[in-house]
């Protein structure tokens, strides 16, 4: 257990210092190279990118770890052995990083909505100017608020969860429950006397959970396939091969976006339909296992330490799609590499000759 533990500290310390400098070349790289014709769409990806620095962020302060028992889920935050953070801190945080989870999963739908609109060119993507703007941000903003409450306030902290789930605390993670602060829905807890009795109040955060997952992973589905089929079609409608490129470029990079957080399953140019599909499934059963497989007190211990890990790291390599897809960007970024290697180049060739000259080479 401590190796793994020293291994999950040093993936999340790793991913939010990779998450910050990738967001930010992404930020840069948006703002000074993409062309006019991605309108407002620039505005969304910056602010997908922004979110994923602040869900980094938020893990690495807490460095949390996920876990089931059986009918128990919750995430588990030591504030004993971390001397940075207080309990109220840790409890904050971890509201927050549920919170984010919800606006990242809302932000993704948005971009499909926008990337749908512009592709069948009746007139809606209007909707999606300037004026409209805060309303589609508010959109994942106001699902990241929901689930934060829920967390607070209906898998919040209190002491039949803490005896419930207080032999598993101390089993997996070498954890006293007095030492640590935690999240956690417990679906029959068992009261005073010892009586087990049925908690309608974590079946109904459970719900909310649901219902918040749900609600974009079927505007993802949706969308996703039409996009596709509207882009095989462009050219049959007479748009360009630099529109059509585009749309392609963009859309491959918003799917291999969605597999890198539902699964960082491969990205396949030849199977992009399918692409849409099988990454939501892949994030669902894991997620939907941790959710509902502790309603029947299923045992799911090994889901704990991958999702645990796949949160840390999603941040960090969720940009990486839009980097390599979209050729603006991906042309820039290997324009750099060039001239750093030709930088490199004329010196080693400038010092070579200056020893074949006699000419001494000082530094």
């Amino acid at each position: 257990m401590q190796t793994f533990s020293n291994v999950k500290t040093t993936i999340q310390i790793c991913s939010v210092l990779l998450s910050i400098f990738v967001n930010s070349i992404s930020i840069c790289l948006i703002i000074t190279k993409s062309p006019k014709i991605m309108g407002t769409y620039r505005h969304l990806m910056i602010y997908f990118c922004s979110c994923s620095i602040i869900f980094s962020l938020c893990d690495a302060v807490i460095q949390p770890n996920i876990q089931t028992y059986k009918s128990a889920f919750f995430m588990v935050v030591d504030v004993k052995n971390r001397h940075l953070i207080t309990p109220w801190i840790a409890e904050l945080f971890i509201e927050l990083l549920c919170g984010c989870i919800g606006v990242t999963v809302y932000t993704i739908a948005v971009h499909f909505i926008y990337r749908l609109l512009a592709l069948e060119r009746q007139g809606r993507l209007k909707y999606f100017n300037n004026q409209f703007l805060f309303v589609w941000f508010s959109i994942p903003f106001l699902a990241g608020v929901i689930w934060f409450a829920v967390t607070k306030f209906v898998f919040g902290m209190n002491p039949l969860v803490t005896n419930y789930i207080r032999n598993t605390v101390e089993e997996f993670f070498n954890l006293k429950t007095e030492d640590c602060v935690y999240g956690a829905a417990v679906f029959y807890p068992i009261d005073e006397n010892g009586q087990q009795f049925v908690s309608w109040k974590a079946f109904f955060g459970l719900s909310c959970y649901m219902t918040l997952l749900t609600i974009p992973f079927v505007t993802i589905l949706v969308c996703g396939v039409k996009s596709f089929k509207k882009i095989r079609s462009l050219l049959d409608h007479g748009e360009s091969e630099f529109a059509r490129n585009l749309q392609m470029q963009l859309y491959k990079a918003l799917i291999a976006q969605v597999a890198l957080f539902f699964c960082f399953i491969t990205f396949s140019n030849k199977s992009s339909n399918l692409q849409t599909v099988i990454p939501v499934f892949f994030f669902f059963i894991p997620f939907g296992f941790i959710f509902i497989l502790p309603i029947f007190e299923i045992d799911c211990h090994f889901l704990g330490a991958p999702i645990t890990l796949v949160i840390a790291m999603y941040p960090a390599i969720d940009p990486l799609p839009t980097l390599f897809f979209v050729d603006y960007y991906r042309i820039a970024i290997f324009e750099v590499f060039n001239v750093c290697k030709c930088k490199k180049a004329r010196i080693e060739g400038a010092s070579d000759e200056s020893v074949s000259r006699g000419y001494p080479n000082t530094v």
